[in-house]
């Protein structure tokens, strides 16, 4: 492993203790509010009131949409950075992307296309809800849309990130 590809994966690691601490700090703040978002006996009898009593699931995709913004924003530079690289030598930048086909950083990018699909597609809910004026039910149902559109997607998409490690 060279230097460059040393820093890189350090620099990730930064990133990814970073975002995991924020993760924390969400979920110590839901904790502390509204009898918060975490699973407990608690949890499930919340879930089992009617919809129009239950806000819940708006509660947790509001902690993920925070955590998969980290996520993205987080990447984001890391992957200016590495783009950089270019500018500075073009060895030094296919050393360093050489990563990208590895394994972990394979897993990695499957996490990051899962992050990517549900803050778009929970942003565009959103949206949709702020200029619709939609109600809680319908806010409901389109939160079961973007879970289950991200969840396909997101296999779909994670095997063929992960397809030329399977073969």
């Amino acid at each position: 492993m060279t230097l460059a590809q040393s820093l890189f994966l350090l620099a990730l690691s930064a990133a990814v203790v970073a975002i995991v601490a924020f993760a924390a700090v969400v979920g110590v703040g839901a904790r502390r509010t509204a009898g918060g978002a975490y699973l407990t006996w608690g949890f499930l009898r919340r879930l089992a009131l009617p919809g129009a009593d239950r806000g819940e699931l708006n509660r947790w995709a509001f902690y993920a949409h925070r955590i998969s913004g980290a996520v993205i924003f987080v990447f984001l530079c890391l992957h200016i950075v590495d783009v950089s690289l270019y500018a500075f030598s073009h060895a030094l930048f296919d050393n360093v992307h050489e990563l990208y086909g590895t394994w972990p950083m394979r897993i990695f990018e499957c996490g990051l296309l899962f992050a990517i699909l549900f803050h778009t597609l929970n942003g565009l809910r959103l949206l949709a809800i702020d200029i619709a004026d939609l109600g809680r039910a319908a806010a409901g149902r389109a939160l079961f849309g973007v879970t289950i559109v991200t969840l396909i997607a997101g296999v779909l998409g994670s095997v063929i990130i992960l397809y030329p490690e399977l073969t």
